[in-house]
């Protein structure tokens, strides 16, 4: 009897915490896509961009957010489909050889010789929830434009851009976060262009 009350208790507790052996649903994947630029007058430049940093806590693929009391915490359920500085390298290098501006563009491990270099620090991509009832995306690029034969540095600045979410979802806040990205790298694209253009031939 003592045994049949004890493989009973057994079969109950496995039935009490069986659900928490259930599996976790895989996290939804997204990617930062490439911006549309302006177009304009094309210059004779061969650009390579470096994506050089980020600030503490965004250099991996977690979703950021941020909230009351400066805490930092990523979405659950969702991340980038690489780290953050790969994405934002990628969607940069692709915009601007879309614009048919340059005469060549490449990321950081290109083969050929640049020209000129693109250096960009991401300093905010990330939801803000400390703003109010619902998030709004904010993204920061700290961009430094140098010619490569001397080191000399042509031009320095920092582009910044938001887009409330139109609801606190996932899909929404990473279509939030695209938009206010695009907007930061079109404002930037605009000012890298104008030094350039300045170059003497």
């Amino acid at each position: 009897m003592r045994n049949a009350i004890i493989a009973a208790a057994a079969a109950l507790a496995a039935g009490c915490f069986g659900g928490l052996r259930e599996p976790v649903p895989p996290p939804l994947i997204y990617r930062v896509d490439a911006p549309r630029l302006e177009a304009g007058p094309a210059v004779p430049v061969d650009l390579k961009v470096v994506v050089g940093g980020t600030a503490p806590g965004l250099d991996g693929a977690g979703i950021a957010g941020r909230w009351p009391g400066q805490r930092l915490d990523y979405l659950a359920g969702a991340r980038w489909a690489d780290t953050l500085p790969v994405l934002v390298s990628a969607a940069l290098v692709e915009a601007l050889q879309d614009s048919g501006r340059l005469r060549s563009v490449q990321g950081d491990l290109g083969r050929f010789r640049a020209t000129h270099a693109l250096v960009v620090e991401v300093r905010r991509f990330e939801a803000d929830y400390t703003v109010g009832d619902l998030p709004v995306a904010q993204v920061s690029l700290a961009v430094t434009l140098g010619r490569a034969s001397d080191r000399r540095a042509l031009s320095a600045f920092t582009v910044s851009a938001s887009e409330p979410a139109a609801e606190n979802r996932q899909s929404t806040l990473v279509a939030a976060l695209d938009t206010a990205f695009a907007r930061a790298a079109g404002e930037m694209a605009g000012k890298v262009f104008e030094a350039l253009a300045a170059e003497p031939n």
